[in-house]
């Protein structure tokens, strides 16, 4: 009797244990952080939320910091993504075209991937110091001490090198397994036709890999607008908030001036924005697939 009972509901009840964890991961702390966007929650003398309406989202509209930290985000995002998928699309295509050490090259490449954005940060910050590496280089060529960290454009400049450096591997990789995926005979019957070149780059290599390159775009542009921790430990935020970006605005409201409440109605933006860039590149992937196969 229990061994029939439990044959014909099996399924109801193995899916029990994730239907848990998904209350408690997701779904609970998503209704919290929708209660805590209607409410005043100021930890330095407010015992408890309290109901205030859309004053968090009045707030918002005017705060000029929320603006330049959102500005922040996007052009950084779209600076290193830009150049990573550059740089990540020319290494595939030199990785492919040789054979030999390309296995060496490949394990050696992706080890930024590996080590941890905190130790990354700590270390391109004493690179950008004073007198660090990059500048005892730049006076040996006579370009004298640049203020890598000093300026509004040069602080920029600096996190989305650091961010280029950690993540053109994960564009290459992708990108790579694109190129590898492709059919040599989509090549051999393009040359028949005639084409040589950027042709074969144009109308065989590209359409093949695009569905590769929008997946591998949608991860870094997603990935970069959440970027946090190398900002954290290189500039700060600084100078004068040229890279404070919101998930870094988000933790100065929340943990530095105990602004709960305001702080989430910035997550509950920030989470609507990166479901809206996650709505279009779900789109683009279903049009790439399909323009493959046409």
């Amino acid at each position: 009797m229990i061994a029939t009972y439990l044959d014909k509901y099996a399924k109801h009840i193995l899916i029990i244990p994730s239907l848990l964890i998904i209350i408690v991961l997701i779904v609970y702390p998503s209704i919290y952080l929708v209660r805590m966007c209607f409410s005043e929650y100021d930890l330095t003398y407010m015992p408890a939320p309290e109901f205030n309406g859309l004053e968090n989202f009045k707030l918002l509209v005017k705060d000029q910091y929320f603006w330049s930290a959102l500005f922040n985000t996007l052009i950084i995002s779209i600076t290193a993504v830009t150049l990573e998928f550059v740089l990540g699309l020319s290494l595939s295509l030199l990785v492919e075209s040789t054979s030999k050490g390309a296995n060496l090259f490949k394990s050696i490449f992706i080890i930024s991937m590996m080590i941890p954005p905190i130790v990354i940060g700590l270390n391109f910050k004493l690179i950008y110091d004073q007198f660090g590496p990059l500048n005892s280089l730049a006076q040996a060529f006579g370009f004298g001490t640049i203020g890598w960290l000093s300026t509004p454009f040069m602080a920029r400049i600096s996190i989305v090198l650091v961010d280029v450096w950690q993540w053109t591997p994960f564009m290459f990789i992708i990108i790579l397994a694109g190129l590898q995926a492709v059919n040599p005979e989509y090549y051999d019957a393009a040359r028949v036709d005639g084409a040589r070149g950027l042709q074969l780059f144009r109308f065989v290599t590209w359409p093949m890999i695009l569905p590769a390159v929008t997946v591998a775009i949608a991860f870094r542009v997603i990935d970069s607008l959440k970027i946090f921790d190398i900002i954290f430990m290189v500039t700060w935020g600084g100078p004068s908030g040229a890279t404070e970006t919101l998930s870094l605005y988000i933790y100065r409201t929340a943990f530095r001036f105990g602004n709960l409440g305001y702080a989430a109605t910035l997550a509950f933006v920030m989470l609507a924005l990166l479901s809206i860039v996650i709505t279009i590149f779900l789109k683009l992937i279903g049009l790439s697939k399909r323009m493959e196969w046409t």
